[in-house]
């Protein structure tokens, strides 16, 4: 029920105000190609309705939420007939017996990883976790829910409804990975933005845990700020081709990826201090997932005779001890995005991460809630940094650690910190992971991991 709720809330909330109306919720709050009844679907809207409302401060969303709950009668009639002919534009995906049959198995892993936690200072967010699992219905749950592939993500309903102390603990993996930006690289931000300087390069040294501080010294800090400023002077803002929000528009995804995401990507993550790693572009197959799909259920290895894994439109990727390993993966849009492509992204993201988690187990046991594998987004011109990680239960979290808008233009200077911001994030994160990752490899040569268990991620239906 509390799901249905978060689906109609975030309709209001997020959604088109086009598409706020009660049809719409009908169809969100369809079990398969079942329609629930009409008292059921208006007492779900009339308390995300209750909820929302205050915190909505535009009038006219306003309107829009307050009148859905006018003529739901006939809307619900009209609804019903055009389903008994067939006659709905949209179809809901049917769930496969076999997906169904991973996510009850997961949801009783995760049951009992949650009864029993192996950290003394998990024992009370267990507790309240696995009560929250629990409460809600699991029926509702398919392979687009984090908690249906034992993931409890800082966005879900599990995490919401926890105690202050609670939160805290389990954000804690989160949080250390945040730095604050030195004054000097907010003054930095600030020049760039008013003299429209040029850069250099530098390289930069490392760490291996996060403790909410930066690996590098202030001045590498500061030249690598300089690099990326640079890609952002050379290649977005004396760039044609994104002058104008119109002519941003008629860019194709390449065109964005090619002269902007890329570029800052390289700039952010040249010269790491334990060999270089490498982008890979072409939207080259997943070993992770291939991996998975090999050991997965029948139904999914007889689709091909050779699996084919999930092709992410970029990956990050380093060698060590002769091994390819996947570190981060990256989903991108056109700058024009719509909130399907959005919301499709963001889902593959996550089980592109908990793909790469899970292949890095079998080879080694990288310290938890340190080591993680990143997950960027663009959708739109909207920039995300995500992290799955691992807590000592061998439970994957998944975190949400920044979000920042493209500065495509000087007129949009106020963006250029958040930017650098998130940027050296990520290479903070990524030193810290080779560092955790090269000295966990090298404990596996003695001490093999032991019962590696394989990706809990749900088979998707065979279309997507």
């Amino acid at each position: 029920m509390s799901i249905l709720i978060s689906k109609i809330e975030t309709l209001f909330l997020e959604g088109s105000l086009e598409a706020i109306c009660f049809a719409t919720i009908i169809y969100l709050t369809r079990k398969g190609t079942t329609i629930l009844p009409l008292n059921e679907i208006k007492g779900f809207t009339e308390r995300a309705v209750n909820t929302s409302l205050e915190k909505i401060p535009d009038f006219e969303r306003r309107m829009k939420v307050l009148e859905v709950l006018t003529q739901t009668e006939i809307i619900y009639k009209n609804i019903v007939g055009l389903d008994a002919v067939k006659g709905l534009s949209v179809e809901q995906e049917a769930i496969l017996n076999h997906s169904r049959e991973e996510i009850d198995r997961n949801l009783r892993a995760l049951q009992s990883k949650l009864g029993a936690p192996i950290a003394d200072t998990d024992i009370s967010l267990y507790s309240a976790l696995k009560t929250n699992l629990i409460s809600i219905d699991h029926s509702e749950l398919t392979w687009r829910d984090p908690e249906a592939n034992m993931i409890i993500a800082d966005d879900s309903v599990l995490v919401k409804n926890l105690g202050q102390r609670q939160m805290q603990v389990f954000l804690e993996p989160r949080e250390s990975m945040k730095c604050v930006l030195p004054t000097s690289i907010t003054s930095r931000c600030v020049e760039f933005s008013n003299n429209f300087n040029r850069a250099d390069i530098s390289k930069v040294l490392k760490n291996v845990v996060h403790n909410k501080k930066w690996k590098e010294k202030e001045s590498k800090l500061i030249k690598r700020t300089n690099h990326i400023l640079g890609v952002l002077y050379e290649g977005v803002w004396n760039n044609p081709a994104f002058a104008s929000s119109e002519i941003r528009g008629t860019q194709s995804e390449g065109t964005y990826v090619t002269d902007i995401i890329v570029p800052l990507l390289r700039a952010s993550l040249e010269d790491l201090p334990n060999g270089d790693i490498f982008l890979s572009t072409a939207e080259r197959q997943s070993m992770a997932s291939k991996a998975r799909k090999s050991f997965g259920p029948n139904e999914e290895r007889s689709t091909h005779k050779t699996p084919i894994g999930k092709k992410p439109d970029v990956m990050v990727m380093a060698k060590y001890g002769g091994k390819i390993f996947e570190l981060a993966y990256v989903e991108l849009s056109r700058i024009l995005c719509t909130r399907s492509k959005r919301e499709d992204d963001s889902v593959k993201l996550w089980r592109e991460a908990l793909d790469g988690i899970s292949f890095v187990g079998v080879a080694c046991r990288p310290t938890n809630n340190q080591f993680g594998i990143v997950g960027i987004q663009v959708a739109g011109e909207d920039l995300y940094l995500n992290i799955l990680v691992k807590d000592a239960s061998g439970i994957p979290r998944y975190f949400h650690v920044d979000q920042v808008e493209i500065p495509f233009t000087k007129n949009t200077s106020w963006r250029v910190e958040p930017l650098i911001r998130l940027l050296l994030t990520l290479r903070n994160i990524m030193i810290v992971n080779q560092s955790l990752l090269i000295q966990a490899l090298e404990q596996a040569n003695t001490r093999p991991p032991r019962n590696a268990t394989q990706s809990p991620t749900v088979t998707s239906p065979s279309h997507k």
